[in-house]
């Protein structure tokens, strides 16, 4: 997290994480400038099977905007939108979290984070499955594995992870620039990646 704000680090978290949808939505702006109108009409039953409500998108819109994780970018009228003014928004930055700023975040916090986030790519993981997507291309990859490393070994491999998100940041940006030039229609791709430590003992666990 690199932007400058005076709002404590601590509420701006518990924002965008107190609420499924406001995770969406910035999500949905890291990579793409967005409106609200935009993201009910594409994304507005994408939690559960629950159809959203436009003023609840725009109400999620404005909180995180409100707290510093959407910035306005232009406004739209005529056509479609008979007099209507449609504001678009791109995120002022994804909530990541470096080591240092990780450890400050109370475990409660750092716990709900981390289920908002998983319970995001499940529903993503749902969708392609549905959709007969997950599997499509003969080129999609889909692993796991489990380790057992030293010291160095957990902070090489977390330090790869960390630079693997960073890249695929840095390849949407390229992405966006070669599509805008050629007029490729963009791939839709979910990428997870995750790091954690494992129980060392699983036979209690039901």
């Amino acid at each position: 997290m690199g932007s400058e704000t005076k709002l404590p680090l601590m509420l701006r978290i518990s924002k965008v994480f107190a609420d499924p949808l406001r995770l969406r939505i910035l999500a949905e702006c890291c990579i793409r400038e967005m409106s609200p109108k935009q993201f009910f009409d594409e994304l507005g039953n994408w939690i559960e099977g629950r159809v959203e409500t436009m003023s609840r998108v725009v109400r999620a819109f404005e909180i995180l905007e409100e707290y510093e994780w959407l910035r306005q970018t232009r406004t739209e009228t005529g056509g479609r939108r008979r007099g209507a003014v449609e504001h678009f928004y791109e995120a002022t930055e994804p909530p990541i979290f470096d080591g240092e700023l990780w450890a400050q975040v109370p475990a409660p916090m750092k716990a709900l984070a981390s289920w908002r986030n998983l319970e995001t790519f499940a529903h993503q993981v749902k969708e392609a499955i549905i959709a007969g997507t997950l599997t499509a291309r003969d080129d999609h990859h889909l692993t796991w594995m489990p380790l057992l490393l030293d010291q160095q070994g957990w902070e090489t491999v977390v330090g790869w992870l960390y630079a693997i998100f960073f890249f695929l940041y840095e390849e949407q940006e390229d992405a966006n620039a070669r599509m805008a030039e050629s007029g490729e229609e963009p791939i839709p791709m979910t990428v997870a990646l995750a790091g954690f430590e494992s129980p060392k003992n699983k036979t209690n666990i039901p």
